[in-house]
């Protein structure tokens, strides 16, 4: 029997340091967070100093620093919905084509976009 994968020591929910999320966030999975470059402070958890540490060079959405975080999203908008109340982090909406469904109108060809990709490999 092989070993699964590495289990975490501090479970998902305690990432949060038992501190519910303001109740007038509304964080979405496709929100962009950046840093204010604030240090956190002593309340902080150590999730939410390697969120601040991740976003410190640019922006990353919800969703990507769930991924790089490996927690689930839920946790990743409570912590980053303490952070922009507490101003170490700026919360910008997603656009509102991302959003919704995908349609081809305004986007390029296929054929256009299968030129450019061959082109690219040609380099």
């Amino acid at each position: 029997m092989s070993p699964g994968p590495a289990r975490r020591l501090v479970p998902s929910y305690l990432a949060t340091g038992g501190v519910n999320a303001p109740e007038h966030s509304a964080l979405e999975e496709l929100t962009a967070l950046t840093a204010t470059g604030r240090s956190a402070l002593p309340h902080h958890t150590p999730a939410h100093q390697r969120l601040l540490d991740l976003v410190s060079d640019g922006g990353l959405t919800v969703m990507e620093i769930a991924g790089y975080l490996r927690l689930p999203v839920g946790v990743v908008k409570m912590l980053a919905a303490q952070l922009v109340s507490d101003g170490h982090l700026r919360a910008a909406a997603p656009l509102p084509d991302a959003l919704a469904p995908r349609t081809n109108a305004g986007r390029p060809s296929r054929a256009l976009l299968e030129e450019v990709m061959h082109g690219l490999l040609a380099l």
